[in-house]
């Protein structure tokens, strides 16, 4: 496996990572045309090239055998001193892999040049199995607000781990 910067050239699968896992993990508590509406604003090729151009940025794509097969953002906020790990998204057939556990390592490897010593993501509630995951491998949740896509507002938990060295 390979985990590399995206580019440009990489947005459309970005794009199509995304919507596979969403459909597949949120489906069931999201109504469909509120995850499109949310995608289409905030997945278009434009957005993401905007947010790939954004200060403090990293997007981190995961290839198997040159095949993509997930990403991770990674984006420091000097606002609040807080390097965010956010939009873990492995493909449905390649979960369970250690391909998560690798697009944390790097996005920490990022956040340690930003000079944090805890990287912070959010989960909604109901996607229980990442909450799973996070709790598993160390992440304490603190704070909770609501995620909006499109009508339908979800429990969205904040929270950290240390970087581990």
């Amino acid at each position: 496996m390979e985990i590399r910067e995206w580019t440009p050239v990489d947005l459309p699968v970005i794009r199509h990572i995304t919507w596979e896992t969403w459909v597949a993990t949120y489906a069931s508590f999201i109504p469909m045309d509120d995850l499109r509406g949310y995608f289409d604003e905030h997945y278009s090729i434009q957005a993401l090239t905007e947010l790939s151009a954004s200060q403090g940025f990293h997007g981190l794509l995961a290839l198997e055998d040159k095949t993509p097969i997930g990403y991770a953002k990674v984006k420091f906020n000097p606002d609040e001193r807080r390097c965010y790990i956010s939009s873990l998204y492995i493909l449905p057939g390649f979960q369970g892999k250690g391909i998560g556990t690798a697009l944390m390592a790097k996005g920490e490897d990022y956040a340690r040049g930003f000079g944090v010593q805890e990287v912070w993501l959010g989960v909604m509630r109901q996607n229980t199995n990442a909450l799973a995951w996070y709790k598993k491998i160390g992440f304490h949740f603190v704070e909770e607000s609501p995620f909006t896509m499109g009508k339908t507002s979800v429990p969205h938990l904040i929270g950290f781990r240390p970087i581990h060295s």
